[in-house]
C-alpha cells in the first residue's frame, strides 16, 4: 500500500505540472490571442482543474489519507461541462455555463461531506460519471454540431471517450468490488484519464477557436490584456515633456461602443469581433500618425493627440458618424453607435490618474445622455 500510495502522488505531481502547462497554453493562446466567451469559460474550467491539481498535490505534500484526495480533485469536475458551453457559444447556441461552475464545487462539498463514510467511494464514482457526461456532451457537438468533419475535434472525442468509459467503469467496480486496494487504483486511473483528457481537449480547442497565435499574435495580445502597462508610461512621459515645454494643446479621448454586453450577446462573438476591428480602424484612419492609440478592451479604445481642441472634436465627431453608418453604405438591421469622452489636457497641473479618470466619466456621461454622442469635460471644470 505505501509503494501505490507513492505512487499516486508522483502522479498528482505530474499531472499537476501538465495541467499547469495546459492552463498558459489557453489563456496565452486560447483567451489573449482570441478574446470570447468561450476562451472565457474553457479558462475558468482550466482554472479550476488547476486549483484541483494543486490541492491533491498539497494534500498528498501534508500526508492526508489517499482516499481523502478526491475531495480536491472534485473541483476539476466542472470542466467538461464549461468546454461543452463554450463549443455551444462558438456555434451560437445558447451555453449553460453555470452547470459547469455548480458542478465543481458542489462535488466538493458532496465528497467533504462523505469522506470517511462507507458509501464515500460509491458517489466518488457517481460524480466521475457526471463529469463524464458532460464530456460526452462536448463530444456530441463536436460530432454533430457546425465541427462536423473536423479533424481537429479528434483528440476531443477521443479523450471525452476515455473519460465516458471510466466513469462506467468507476460506478460497476464501486457497486461490485469495493475495498482500498481497488479504491486507490481507481483513483489513479482517475488521475490518469483525466490529464489525458486536459491534454487532448487542449489540442482540440486551440484549433476549434480558428486560431493559431504566432509571437506577433501574443505580443499585440499582451497589449490588449495589459493596456495599463502599455499606456501608463507612454501618457506619463509626454505630459512631462508637455509641461516642461509648456505646450497647451493636448487632449486625451476615450472612446467606446455603446451597450457593448447586450451588443455581444445579440450578435455573437465573431460579429463583435468584427464591430470592434471597425471601431479600432477608424480610429486609426481618423487621428494622426503620431497619435497614441490603446486598445483598452474590446470596444475601448483611447487616444493621446497633441492637436487644437476644435481639431480633436472634429476628428471624434468623424469617428462616431463612421460607426453609426452602416458598414460599406449597405443596409444593417441593428443600429452601432459609440460615446465619447474628450479631456482637455493642461500637463502643468493634470496627471495620468486625473486624466483617464476625467475621460472614462465624460465617456459615462455620454452614455447616460442615450450614448451616439461625445463629451467634453475639462478635468477641473466640465462643460458639455
Amino acid at each position: 500500500m505505501p509503494d501505490a500510495v507513492n505512487e499516486l502522488s508522483d502522479l498528482v505531481v505530474m499531472q499537476t505540472g501538465v495541467v499547469t502547462v495546459c492552463v498558459a497554453l489557453m489563456i496565452w493562446l486560447g483567451l489573449l490571442a482570441r478574446p470570447g466567451r468561450a476562451t472565457r469559460y474553457w479558462t475558468y474550467g482550466y482554472l479550476l482543474a488547476l486549483l484541483a491539481s494543486y490541492g491533491s498535490m498539497t494534500s498528498a505534500a501534508l500526508g492526508a489519507d489517499v482516499l481523502l484526495q478526491p475531495v480536491a480533485i472534485g473541483l476539476s469536475f466542472g470542466l467538461p461541462a464549461l468546454v461543452w458551453s463554450g463549443l455551444r457559444v462558438l456555434q451560437g447556441k445558447r451555453a449553460f455555463v453555470w452547470t459547469g461552475i455548480v458542478q465543481s464545487f458542489a462535488s466538493v462539498l458532496i465528497l467533504w461531506a462523505t469522506a470517511g463514510q462507507p458509501y464515500g467511494f460509491v458517489v466518488f464514482t457517481v460524480l466521475i460519471l457526471a463529469a463524464a457526461i458532460g464530456a460526452g456532451l462536448g463530444a456530441v457537438e463536436v460530432l454533430h454540431g457546425a465541427f462536423r468533419g473536423s479533424r481537429f475535434g479528434v483528440p476531443l472525442v477521443a479523450g471525452s471517450a476515455v473519460l465516458l468509459l471510466l466513469g462506467l467503469v468507476g460506478v460497476i467496480h464501486s457497486t461490485l468490488a469495493a475495498g482500498s486496494t481497488g479504491d486507490l487504483d481507481f483513483v489513479r486511473g482517475v488521475v490518469l484519464a483525466t490529464t489525458c483528457y486536459i491534454i487532448c481537449v487542449t489540442v482540440s480547442l486551440l484549433f476549434l477557436a480558428n486560431r493559431r497565435a504566432g509571437a506577433a499574435d501574443i505580443l499585440e495580445a499582451v497589449d490588449d490584456f495589459f493596456p495599463e502597462v502599455v499606456m501608463r508610461p507612454i501618457v506619463r512621459e509626454k505630459l512631462l515633456r508637455a509641461a516642461k515645454r509648456s505646450e497647451q494643446n493636448w487632449s486625451f479621448v476615450d472612446i467606446r461602443l455603446d451597450d457593448v454586453v447586450d451588443l455581444r450577446e445579440a450578435t455573437g462573438d465573431a460579429a463583435f469581433s468584427t464591430m470592434v476591428r471597425r471601431l479600432e480602424d477608424t480610429v486609426a484612419d481618423a487621428f494622426p500618425a503620431d497619435a497614441d492609440l490603446f486598445r483598452i478592451a474590446p470596444g475601448h479604445v483611447t487616444v493621446f493627440v497633441a492637436q487644437p481642441s476644435e481639431a480633436v472634436r472634429l476628428r471624434v465627431r468623424s469617428v462616431l458618424n463612421s460607426i453609426g453608418a452602416p458598414p460599406d453604405g449597405g443596409p444593417t438591421t441593428l443600429r452601432i453607435t459609440a460615446s465619447a469622452g474628450i479631456i482637455k489636457i493642461d500637463p502643468q497641473v493634470d496627471d495620468y490618474p486625473t486624466v483617464t479618470e476625467a475621460a472614462a466619466r465624460a465617456t459615462e456621461q455620454a452614455q447616460l445622455q442615450g450614448g451616439d454622442r461625445w463629451v467634453r469635460v475639462d478635468t477641473r471644470t466640465p462643460t458639455v
